[in-house]
């Protein structure tokens, strides 16, 4: 009798089990394009975010290698490249981590198909310093150009790197010839042609530090760096404009759009930038002089250097003598912590070798840092012996303080090229 019930159990058991299997899978049958369906809303709740009228996206690209692909030329920084089905234009995933901390700023990006921004989103924010709000909306309605985009002052890394992704992000469509790349105005070529051709007018990451003037005459507009001695000049030439930079001792080229030394062609065009630049440039030379000095004791005789053909953060130089021997000095102004312009004294030796190196002021607001270590004299005297081939840009590491140490490098590799183009061309002036 047992056996019987046994075997009654075990087919029930079987029944039940087949039963339930079929429930699951009718389950799976009604459930399973539900869960797909939220997932997918999950993964497209930016895109919409940043099209809200869309119709649907289809993913184009994914960095990982997870979506098949023949667009090229993406750059790094482009996480993922989403188009609307019904041809509104594109959504795009962007992360970059050359923020200020390193960690990833993450966001996501709608562009028409006109090629103009119609949202942005930020994702992820790690960084310490908050660029505000506001300043992600500033990108609507922008094309490739970013015309009228700037950067946030005090947030200089972080707002660089969010702009560079969207600018990343264009260049990944432009690339495919998904969208239309911007044009440029003649002023905007020129002042970003202005920014590498005088480096004295951008800091460290390259982002202009500079008042913006309206000009006079052939001036159209005058470029004053934050330093009182670096100039650029956008200037009318006729039917096209041109750009003139200027160094504080009145060394001055003339550049065409494409960047070409033209100063030859417009020589009375120079000759009014030089003079503008020369009546308005900071003159820092006597106080220089006497701090390059205490680098150099019991110097006879000092004479201030032309500097022609200087474009960078080098704003004063002066060939020394010391008895028989010839020495050089010069002052860099690049820009520390808070794009302050700081003054880093250099003496050279005749064969281009560093013999004593001071600043103004290495950490600037220094109230503000807990984690830098810093033995000043120590710091200093790591420069003595060093040439421009044996400038690595370590010497220059102050640790906790990656921006002040980012100027140091720049001032040292400024005038090491100074050193180069001045005494090699010449000297001193007569």
């Amino acid at each position: 009798m047992a056996k019987k019930q046994t075997g009654k159990a075990a087919v029930v058991l079987v029944a039940l089990f087949a039963v339930f299997t079929a429930a699951m899978i009718g389950l799976n049958t009604v459930t399973g394009p539900i869960i797909e369906s939220n997932n997918a809303a999950g993964e497209f709740a930016p895109l919409f975010a940043v099209m809200s009228e869309a119709k649907d996206f289809e993913p184009v690209y994914a960095a990982d290698g997870s979506v098949e692909t023949t667009l090229v030329d993406v750059p790094e920084t482009v996480q993922a490249i989403y188009a609307e089905t019904s041809g509104m234009g594109y959504a795009l995933k962007l992360s970059t981590t050359k923020g200020y901390t390193g960690n990833a700023i993450e966001l996501t990006l709608g562009v028409d198909a006109t090629g103009k921004i119609v949202g942005i989103q930020l994702d992820a924010y790690p960084e310490t310093k908050d660029f505000g709000a506001e300043y992600p909306t500033t990108f609507v309605g922008q094309d490739s150009t970013l015309a009228d985009v700037g950067v946030v002052a005090g947030c200089t890394y972080s707002s660089v790197a969010f702009r560079d992704a969207v600018a990343d992000g264009f260049s990944a469509l432009v690339n495919n010839a998904m969208i239309s790349a911007g044009v440029k105005s003649d002023a905007q070529i020129l002042t970003e042609l202005a920014l590498t051709a005088h480096t004295g007018l951008a800091n460290n990451v390259g982002v202009g530090q500079y008042e913006e003037i309206a000009g006079t005459g052939n001036i159209q507009t005058i470029l004053q760096a934050k330093n009182g001695v670096s100039f650029a000049y956008i200037m009318s030439n006729g039917d096209t404009s041109v750009l003139a930079i200027c160094n504080g001792e009145g060394s001055v080229r003339v550049l065409d759009l494409e960047g070409n030394d033209v100063t030859a062609d417009n020589a009375p065009l120079a000759e009014e930038a030089k003079a503008h630049a020369v009546a308005n440039a900071k003159d820092t030379a006597e106080a220089d002089l006497a701090r390059l000095q205490r680098l150099l004791p019991d110097t006879t005789e000092c004479t201030e250097l032309a500097l022609e053909g200087v474009f960078s953060s080098v704003t004063t130089g002066f060939e020394m003598k010391q008895g028989d021997a010839v020495y050089y000095g010069f002052v860099a102004r690049s820009y520390a912590y808070d794009n302050i312009p700081s003054a880093v004294y250099y003496v050279l030796d005749a064969n281009g070798t560093i013999v004593g190196m001071t600043a103004e002021e290495l950490i600037i607001h220094a109230e503000y840092f807990s984690g830098y270590t810093l033995d000043e004299p120590a710091y200093k005297a790591g420069f003595n012996g060093l040439t421009a081939e044996t400038f690595t840009g370590e010497q220059a590491l102050i640790s906790g303080a990656t921006i002040t140490s980012e100027a140091v490098k720049t001032a040292t590799n400024d005038i090491f090229a100074a050193y180069k183009a001045t005494v090699e061309n010449g000297g001193a002036n007569a």
